[in-house]
């Protein structure tokens, strides 16, 4: 039987009716959509001693963040390099996938600029909040999911903005290595700097830097060797190194941070206020593999 009229011959009315039922419904999948892509976050994981991640930067650098500016993250080379042309500023490039334990290692190399400087990793970065969505209408939550740059596009285009946390082991040109937590968008020095023979200084000089994340502690490495970190006695407490000694501290191999173990792993190049801007950092080779069963193995291909 065939149904006489059409939807050309309903009134205006009915026609906005049934206009805005069709966008309730769309609005609710895309919220259905939207939750099960939060709810289906993944880590990147396995067994002990697998291989999770490899970048060498000479593909699929899609990746990655890059940017052009005053402090830039580019692809020159087949190596990440990271440019930092302002005094006491950061240049950082982050990758997509996250983890939550890892063994990391990346080889770090200063190539122009003030050899006072700082250049290492960042661990677990992340939004206050991953699960929120921060854009402007909740037919676009997850997009970036779906479609990567489309997200990005929209979030260019509204400039949302993000606080965020992460750590950074940092070394220097000059031969020192520290730790940092970045926690809402402030930053405080969470170990202080300390000297190491470990460390191949000079513009030119590369080095390795290995950080392993295993139940929310945190253990760094240099050239193979891992080192020790200035850590305070109490909670909020700062602090120093100074004679070959821990002041307000006490020298310990394990970082514990509950509040910060999971996230997204990136590198980061800064100038300091002393050997001020000028700062170019290369970075290649980066691998990741689940943590061994002993946390004293070297990480080799």
């Amino acid at each position: 039987m065939r149904l006489k009229g059409s939807f050309r011959n309903l009134p205006a009315w009915a026609l906005a009716l049934a206009l805005s039922v069709l966008l309730a419904i769309a609005l609710i999948g895309a919220n259905l959509v939207h939750a099960r892509l939060a709810i289906n976050k993944t880590f990147l994981d396995g067994n002990p001693g697998d291989l999770l991640y490899i970048a060498v930067f000479n593909g699929f650098t899609d990746e990655w963040d890059l940017y052009e500016g005053q402090q830039s993250a580019a692809v020159v080379d087949e190596q990440l390099e990271l440019q930092v042309r302002s005094a006491q500023t950061a240049a950082w490039s982050t990758a997509r996938p996250r983890f939550i334990d890892f063994d990391m290692t990346v080889a770090v190399t200063a190539t122009a600029g003030p050899i006072d400087n700082a250049m290492g990793v960042i661990i677990h970065a992340q939004e206050t909040d991953e699960g929120a969505c921060d854009l402007p209408a909740v037919i676009l939550c997850g997009i970036d999911q779906i479609i990567p740059l489309a997200g990005a596009a929209f979030r260019q285009v509204i400039a949302a903005e993000t606080a965020e946390s992460h750590i950074a082991f940092l070394i220097s040109s000059d031969g020192y290595y520290s730790l940092w937590k970045s926690e809402a968008g402030m930053t405080k020095l969470a170990s202080a700097w300390i000297p190491s023979p470990q460390i191949k200084q000079g513009l030119g000089a590369s080095n390795t830097i290995r950080a392993v994340a295993h139940d929310a502690e945190y253990r760094f490495y240099i050239n193979g060797v891992q080192v020790s970190l200035c850590l305070p006695e109490a909670t909020g407490a700062t602090s120093t190194f100074a004679g070959g000694e821990c002041i307000d501290g006490a020298m310990r191999e394990v970082y514990r941070d509950y509040a910060n173990e999971s996230g997204k792993l990136g590198l980061i190049a800064q100038s300091t206020a002393t050997g001020g801007a000028g700062v170019v950092v290369r970075f290649d080779n980066l691998v990741v593999f689940s943590p061994a069963d002993s946390d004293h193995r070297d990480v080799r291909l």
